[in-house]
């Protein structure tokens, strides 16, 4: 089974991070990715192992007056990385949109769902590879002299060094966060596996905490 986790790169102060956190009875490990940079990392739930993190992110952007983007990452097969600005989605990127499970619409019409949550005919399936791939989009969230080339590359997929026969989604993301000079270690990992040891530690916001 292959990797899956939920995260938020967040631009901002910490103390506005966990006000939206603590607001919303949000339960999350907080860690420093760069200067006025944040993995912000929400507890998944129970039942489905998966953390809602678009609304929270939206919630930041209002507070802190800065952009986030949310990371989904399903079993290492496809990642989706969301721009949040204002309150809002103003950016959509995805790794493969030829990755698509078959799906039953409202009338029993089976079609072809993608990740982004686009419905296709079976007779009509999406091309594979990237969407959304603009470096330019990405560059203004990471720190000092980002790598426009390299994180180019690393959207498009072409990342050396991967031995297997495809770029599992969680490598193409670390190598996206290594491209914006961030520390890709908090944004690649569930909260379930936080790593605690992380130097800088981790913040552990609780619900009900201040």
């Amino acid at each position: 089974m292959g990797t899956s986790y939920q995260t938020i790169l967040a631009l901002g102060g910490l103390a506005q991070i966990r006000r939206v956190l603590t607001d919303v009875d949000t339960e999350a490990y907080v860690t420093p990715v760069g200067e006025r940079r944040w993995a912000v990392v929400p507890r998944e739930e129970e039942e489905s192992g998966y953390a809602e993190v678009d609304d929270l992110a939206q919630l930041i952007t209002l507070l802190t007056r800065e952009p986030a983007v949310t990371f989904d990452v399903f079993d290492s097969s496809v990642m989706r990385a969301t721009v949040h600005a204002g309150g809002r989605e103003v950016h959509r990127y995805l790794s493969d949109g030829g990755w698509v499970t078959e799906y039953w619409d409202d009338d029993d019409n089976e079609v072809l769902a993608g990740f982004d949550g686009t419905l296709h005919p079976l007779d009509a399936p999406p091309p594979p590879g990237p969407s959304g791939d603009d470096p330019a989009v990405f560059a203004p969230l990471g720190v000092g002299a980002v790598d426009i080339v390299a994180l180019g590359a690393a959207l498009r997929g072409e990342v050396p060094g991967d031995d297997a026969s495809r770029l599992f989604a969680e490598c193409r993301h670390r190598a996206i966060l290594d491209a914006l000079r961030l520390d890709p270690c908090p944004l690649t990992r569930p909260f379930r596996d936080t790593h605690l040891d992380h130097v800088p530690a981790p913040t552990h916001v609780r619900p009900g905490s201040r």
